[in-house]
């Protein structure tokens, strides 16, 4: 045991250093991922590589400072330990939080800069001269890399977006005629000439040329989103399915420019002095391996010559698919294209729509999928709920043990919100329902239904929210699987049964998971313990259960209930914050961050349009629509 503590020593610092590259290694090929995907281990993997990259990196040159003597070419490493510290193109921030922490890794980088100087200056006359200039090369790269690193982080804090004047997305792109489109800019209108077999292309240029509306509804511009909306998206896509997949589409792209540009080098790399930068620290990097190659390591271990080999040959990998990330970009194909290098665009349009590396038409740009939780059933109201899951058997086990030691439930709620969530794919039909609904706010629906219930339904967003959740499970456990098979209309009948129960859970899914996204006058926590341990919580579950007794089972009655999830989406997008929206891009997407953006570029976000809640006290049961006063003679008894 002792020998294997004592090899373990012996080898500790190639161990760390091998740790290190590995580590920047996993980071590159999967810092994107998380961008279009919601899988809690992945994302807990890569918060871990995360941290410990630059916890690895930091104490190895601690070592080193201390050890140099030790190891004759381990001095040699310290430079590659800063282009660690550099992070990779991928990844720059987990989280929104870690570009507030530029100044600390400004602090950092003086620290570790130092002590890679001192390791060197230690090593001076006992190692070959082109060894030491190798390493010297090696050393600005990594400066300049770490650079790229704090420079990015303070661009992607949410001050400097808001100091920041967009100018970083102003492109033109006037002539682009021989791919079959036409495109005039005009400060007040676009005008867009489709050709069928270029939608996607003309999709791209659409996002990029809407990136300046973007940003401004994530730095709260009002006037500048009214006064600079890019086009009006029902001329462009017109009313049809493949319309909405177009309008998807678009703000996939919007957003996944957006979380490039808070996440990644991207912004970064799209300015002259970046590009500089990084053509630079290219042309360093080879020259240093070139100038290694010549020294000649007959004194050192073959070990150690092999691990430099492989930080040199890793690290110019990643550079070159780095670089072949940045010709991937929409950015830069763009760029090619205004400067009329043609032959170069259409090799970045050609990585850009490739399905390995780039952002293909049919390649989701975020997860797809809309989070679901079922607070009626946590309540125990719902006897026809079966744990389906690993995590609800999990949960449904917890539950046993608790009663038999005692413990109170409204004790495991917490336990609850972690384990019993799940993520469903969001379908075609339910994510057109939410966009078209938002061109048609000026259209109100009668619901005679349940317009007589609404001010039965509580003053308050998050009351609303749960007495309609309540209504709609209660409502749903009316419709057996047995009556909804066979003919077209029972079909569409289960269909409207899906997106009721989707959007139903979706909602208390935001409210135990985002509750920063919704406009809650109280914690949430606070009103779903109140709510499961209260005389009161009690009387509004029952109410809301008569309610759905009172509603008779059909085709109409589920429209309206999905009518007024929809509007209560749209109601809570419209009050959201765009800084939690930002949030959410790394985590994967959110379906209500996509209904804000279109809300945004039809012109609602921040608006002077009366917006008013879902209910009232009124004696007359009227029917409330998000973003505007409905007219007074739609009025149900």
């Amino acid at each position: 045991m002792e020998n294997l503590v004592q090899l373990f020593y012996d080898w500790e610092i190639q161990q760390l250093v091998l740790l290190s590259f590995t580590i920047q290694i996993f980071l590159f090929f999967t810092g994107g991922l998380r961008r279009r995907g919601t899988n809690i281990l992945l994302r807990f993997s890569i918060w871990i590589a995360y941290l410990g990259a630059d916890m690895v990196a930091v104490y190895s040159l601690g070592y080193l400072s201390r050890h140099a003597d030790a190891h004759p070419l381990a001095f040699f490493w310290a430079p590659f330990l800063l282009v660690h510290l550099g992070g990779q193109d991928t990844i720059t921030a987990f989280a929104m939080e870690d570009n507030s922490l530029w100044l600390r890794h400004l602090l950092n980088l003086v620290v570790q800069a130092v002590l890679a100087v001192y390791v060197f200056w230690k090593s001076i006359g006992r190692h070959d001269v082109e060894l030491l200039v190798s390493g010297t090369i090696v050393f600005i790269v990594g400066i300049i890399r770490y650079g790229e690193r704090i420079w990015s982080l303070r661009c992607g804090r949410y001050e400097s977006l808001e100091e920041s004047p967009g100018n970083q997305y102003e492109l033109q792109m006037n002539d682009s005629r021989q791919r079959g489109e036409t495109f005039k800019h005009s400060p007040v209108q676009e005008e867009i000439t489709i050709d069928q077999n270029t939608d996607y292309y003309n999709t791209v240029c659409l996002g990029l040329r809407s990136m300046p509306t973007v940003f401004s509804v994530f730095v709260s511009r009002t006037s500048e989103i009214f006064n600079n909306v890019p086009v009006d998206t029902t001329f462009y896509f017109g009313d049809r399915l493949d319309g909405v997949k177009k309008k998807l589409k678009l703000l996939e792209i919007c957003l996944g420019i957006m979380y490039g540009d808070l996440y990644t080098k991207a912004l970064v790399l799209r300015t002259r002095s970046g590009i500089i930068l990084r053509c630079i620290s290219h042309i360093c990097a080879w020259v240093a391996f070139i100038v290694f190659l010549a020294c000649h390591g007959g004194r050192y271990s073959r070990v150690d010559i092999s691990i430099t080999y492989l930080l040199f040959i890793g690290g110019l990998s990643l550079e070159v698919c780095g670089m072949t990330n940045l010709m991937a970009s929409p950015w830069t194909w763009a760029w090619l294209k205004a400067r009329k290098h043609e032959k170069l665009a259409w090799f970045c349009w050609y990585l850009f729509s490739s399905n390995l590396i780039g952002w293909p038409e049919k390649k989701r740009l975020w997860s797809n999928e809309m989070g679901q939780y079922n607070f009626y059933g946590w309540l125990g109201r719902n006897e026809q709920q079966q744990p389906s899951s690993f995590n609800q058997q999990c949960m449904a086990a917890v539950r046993q043990l608790a009663a038999l030691f005692g413990v109170e439930k409204m004790k495991l709620l917490w336990m609850s919100k972690l384990l019993e969530r799940e993520h469903v794919k969001v379908d075609g039909v339910l994510i057109k329902c939410l966009l078209d609904r938002i061109g048609l706010l000026d259209s109100p629906k009668a619901l005679p239904n349940l317009g007589p219930h609404l001010n039965l339904m509580g003053s308050t967003f998050d009351m609303v929210t749960i007495v309609l959740h309540v209504l709609t499970e209660k409502h749903l456990s009316k419709y057996s699987p047995s009556d909804l098979e066979g003919n077209e209309a029972a079909a569409y009948t289960n269909g409207l049964v899906e997106d009721c129960r989707k959007l139903s859970r979706y909602m208390m899914y935001l409210m135990v998971a985002s509750p920063s996204l919704l406009p809650l006058e109280q914690s949430s926590v606070a009103v779903l313990e109140r709510w499961q341990q209260s005389r009161w919580g009690s009387g509004c579950t029952e109410l809301a259960e008569w309610i759905a007794d009172a509603l008779q089972p059909g085709q109409e009655t589920l429209e309206e209930i999905k009518e007024l999830w929809v509007q209560l989406i749209i109601y809570a997008a419209s009050k959201s914050r765009p800084e939690n929206h930002a949030a959410q891009l790394a985590r994967g997407g959110e379906l209500l961050t996509f209904v804000w953006l279109q809300l945004a570029f039809y012109g609602l976000i921040g608006s002077n349009r009366a917006r008013i809640e879902l209910t009232n006290k009124s004696s007359k049961a009227k029917i409330f629509y998000a973003m505007h006063s409905p007219p007074e003679d739609l009025v149900t008894t």
